[in-house]
């Protein structure tokens, strides 16, 4: 599991767990609130009693078991209230009847805290509870939230309300937490469709760690991606418009130095020729470009005599080399067949050796080395030259289109060594070049077999 599913999991655990104490403390607190005698459904004392019991709490302290008696019995005459005194044996001062169910009662509201309510005191080492009983059981009013009461449960209500309020802060830094990357992710998906293709989220993603940070960097390598194959299109429609800019410009002088000079006509239609064998040319070899850049070619794959089809192009090419006195040395051992397109890779050879040829001067010597490498399982072709080679800066940029590098290499259309590497690319090969210590250029081609 992925850590973002780790951080789902431990941010919706905490906030739920804080849910459940928040609930824990609410049912607690009203559980002990449905404890409190004075919210059951019968009231057994007396409120009207308070001032009595505390006159007859002050008059025990001070004045002694006697005078308390006295009180207590002139208040039962006087019928005023009827105040009683029990000690701890549940016997009241006076001798009387004692109602066990309202000195539960008293007893509960002196352990919850009502001491204005019921009073105990403590008389001649005895401890006596003073409350006024009432005559007959009266209905409750409920539940009675009193001032005393919020301030005796406040720490408890401080702990619910601080749960709850972290628990919404919490739940709030986890959505922006969350929400906030995929959001930028959706601005700059909307800035690359407005044409933007620059736009990059991951440096704002560099301090996570987790899947959206890695949606990010695949979008950044996606947009560069994008932005590389879109100024490479740009770059080759400029190059196309200037190669068949060229010709053409030559095919208008050469038409408009035929109408000035008629004489010159025959002249003027050599030159048009050449120049619209050169556009037929360049139109050809970007077909071929655009078929094997979108993968679509005209020939399935078959089985070839790589060693046969080698024959046949240094066959060809020597008849080329030998009007320049280029001398090509081939050698090639055993014998190889591969799965492709025998007009590609015939192409692609073919392309590598002329070009050989085309920068070679009389008497060089040009060799083709082909073997197969049992430990890689594949085929390798060696072409070595005697030319000016290619400069070190140039060697990366050798198989783009149109490029021609030195002065001394722009003759020709620039898309030979392109093609190569796309036909060779096409069959799972790779193709590299590299100058030689002792002058020349070496290209190696590595095909699987």
């Amino acid at each position: 599991m992925g850590r973002l599913f780790w951080k789902f999991f431990f941010s919706f655990w905490l906030t739920l767990l804080a849910a459940a104490i928040s609930t824990g403390s609410f049912v607690w607190l009203k559980h002990a609130t449905d404890d409190d005698p004075l919210s059951r459904d019968e009231r057994l004392i007396d409120f009207r009693g308070i001032p009595y019991v505390q006159v007859a709490a002050d008059i025990g302290r001070t004045q002694g078991l006697n005078a308390l008696s006295a009180f207590l019995t002139q208040s039962q005459q006087t019928q005023l209230i009827n105040l009683m005194a029990v000690n701890t044996d549940n016997q009241d001062l006076l001798g009387r009847r004692v109602d066990v169910s309202a000195l539960s009662q008293a007893r509960q509201l002196l352990a919850k805290g009502k001491d204005r309510i019921v009073e105990q005191i403590r008389i001649s080492d005895q401890n006596w509870l003073l409350y006024a009983p009432l005559a007959e059981p009266e209905k409750a009013p409920g539940p009675l939230f009193k001032k005393s009461w919020v301030l005796k449960h406040l720490p408890l209500l401080i702990i619910i309300s601080s749960a709850l309020l972290a628990s919404l802060f919490f739940s709030a830094v986890l959505a922006w937490y969350f929400t906030r990357p995929i959001s930028r992710l959706k601005q700059a998906f909307q800035s690359v469709a407005d044409g933007k293709l620059d736009t990059r989220v991951g440096t704002k993603m560099k301090n996570r760690r987790d899947e959206l940070a890695e949606l990010g960097q695949n979008f950044d390598f996606m947009t560069s991606r994008i932005s590389s194959l879109v100024n490479g299109q740009r770059q080759l429609l400029h190059d196309v418009s200037h190669e068949l800019r060229s010709p053409l410009a030559r095919m208008q002088a050469a038409i408009g130095i035929a109408q000035q000079q008629p004489d010159k006509v025959a002249n003027t239609l050599g030159r048009l020729e050449k120049e619209a064998e050169r556009m037929s040319d360049l139109v050809g070899e970007l077909l071929l470009l655009s078929r094997l850049e979108t993968g679509v070619t005209h020939n399935q794959p078959a089985e070839i005599d790589i060693n046969l089809l080698l024959d046949e192009i240094v066959a060809d090419a020597r008849f080329e080399a030998e009007a320049k006195s280029i001398h090509i040395l081939y050698q090639h051992d055993g014998h190889v067949s591969l799965q492709g397109q025998q007009e590609l890779l015939h192409r692609a050879i073919e392309n590598v050796l002329r070009n050989a040829i085309k920068f070679s001067d009389g008497g060089d010597h040009i060799s083709l080395r082909a073997h197969l490498d049992a430990d890689t399982k594949r085929f390798i072709i060696v072409i070595e030259d005697e030319g000016p080679g290619v400069s070190e800066a140039d060697l990366d940029k050798l198989f783009r289109p149109f490029f021609r590098g030195e002065p001394q290499r722009r003759d020709g259309i620039g898309l030979g060594l392109t093609i190569a590497q796309r036909a060779v690319a096409a069959h799972g090969g790779q193709i590299e070049a590299e100058n030689r210590a002792e002058g020349g250029l070496r290209i190696r081609i590595s095909l699987p077999v």
